[in-house]
């Protein structure tokens, strides 16, 4: 892996959209205050139970993205505003 390149958190954002339901992991700080890692991924419909409901991300002002914890197997919010950093595609991106 190469070194840890810093990005804005719109950028961060823009790689997380991207990864087109590729594996990547996030970490961020949780409502709680706790730290989360999490290893994540986009575009997983096998375990919704309705396609049709739009999901409380597109509701609460684009600060939280919707995503399928691999570990969990569970849907889970990753918390934007809160985000640390982002590994996607080989890389390590650090947000300032």
């Amino acid at each position: 892996m190469s070194a840890v390149k810093k990005v804005s958190r719109t950028k961060a954002i823009e790689l997380i959209k991207g990864t087109d339901g590729k594996i990547f992991s996030v970490g961020f700080y949780k409502k709680n205050k706790s730290f989360r890692e999490m290893t994540a991924r986009l575009g997983v419909y096998s375990k919704r139970k309705t396609t049709h409901r739009k999901s409380i991300a597109h509701r609460l002002d684009n600060s939280y993205v919707l995503v399928f914890d691999m570990q969990k197997r569970r849907y889970r919010m990753v918390n934007l505003d809160t985000l640390m950093y982002v590994k996607a595609d080989g890389e390590e991106y650090a947000i300032s």
